[in-house]
């Protein structure tokens, strides 16, 4: 019963943290059981929602098992949980173009480069550290001084559940078909015609505008077959949630692996002099590598809080 384990994810983001695991399987109990008491076993979509919503809006049956005041309201911890993972990955990204735009000018090198890298996750650490402050300051505010005209249920209906994700479902199996179907498509591109990208060039320049650098194509044959195991891993993670329709634990780690892997080659081709002639700038290909490193390691850093907060809520 999909609609029932909606409903009780979203009772369940507004209990407190320590009882949420005891309380959702009471509760479960106690809705399973009033469902059949008025339906039978086999109660209609329609039935289903009557029971639940007469059972009560998410935000008023949390209400019955709180017990003195919260630190941070239950209806507001969700909100809270958004904007750190924004604050988050909004620092990760800031701090890797920082890094990004520095080692454009000064093409940093073995220990240095290493260090640089580092202090992008120190530093989204410490300012994301900072901001987390703030706000929980701001929502402790919010929670003592203006709770009582905060009103989270209001105008709920069981309607609303429709939009509340159980697990780690995929969003849209058609974007991840066509997720599949490029990369094989791209695959097959790059390890037949890996020249394409002096195509590219060709066509970047004859625009009027001007190349930093080219791209070695002799040298690039020679990251193709690791970029080729990534591309296609990238694949079968895609094919293995379409099969269990939600992400895994080990899915997501996998998925994180692989950006991982991803930001690290894409470093490492971006410093690789022997991958570029004609050096003047960075303009080229050097921009869509630096792209794709900042793209990983925002999907990292917002993976791993994602992952950090779900073991919070669930324990």
């Amino acid at each position: 019963m999909k609609i029932v384990e909606q409903y009780l994810r979203a009772v369940g983001s507004k209990l407190p943290w320590n009882s949420r695991k005891d309380i959702t399987e009471e509760l479960r109990s106690l809705l399973l059981d009033q469902i059949e008491a008025d339906f039978g076993l086999e109660p209609s979509e329609k039935e289903l929602k009557e029971s639940i919503t007469r059972f009560g809006s998410p935000g008023q049956v949390a209400a019955r098992y709180r017990s003195g005041r919260q630190v941070i309201s239950p209806g507001l911890t969700e909100l809270y949980f958004m904007i750190m993972a924004i604050m988050a990955g909004a620092m990760l990204l800031a701090f890797s173009t920082v890094f990004i735009v520095e080692a454009f000018q000064d093409m940093p090198v073995g220990k240095v480069l290493v260090k640089g890298i580092l202090m992008i996750f120190a530093n989204s650490f410490g300012g994301w550290l900072s901001g987390v402050g703030a706000l929980t300051l701001t929502f402790i505010i919010l929670s003592r001084f203006i709770k009582s005209s905060i009103n989270i249920d209001e105008g709920w209906t069981v309607e609303d559940l429709k939009d509340v994700t159980v697990g780690n479902k995929i969003e849209s199996r058609a974007e991840s078909i066509f997720s599949i179907v490029f990369l094989f498509i791209f695959i097959v591109l790059m390890n037949f015609y890996p020249s394409i990208l002096t195509l590219g060039e060709n066509l970047f320049t004859r625009s009027g505008l001007m190349l930093g650098h080219r791209v070695v194509i002799e040298v690039f044959r020679r990251y193709i077959g690791l970029l080729t195991i990534l591309w296609a891993a990238g694949i079968i993670f895609r094919v293995a949630t379409l099969h269990k329709g939600e992400k895994g634990k080990g899915l997501i780690l996998g998925e994180l692996g692989l950006s991982a892997a991803e930001a690290l080659v894409s470093g490492i081709m971006f410093f690789d002099s022997r991958l570029y002639y004609d050096v003047n700038g960075w303009i080229g290909f050097k921009v869509i590598l630096a792209i794709i490193l900042v793209v990983n390691l925002a999907e990292i850093g917002a993976g791993v809080f994602r992952m950090v907060r779900d073991r919070v809520v669930e324990a």
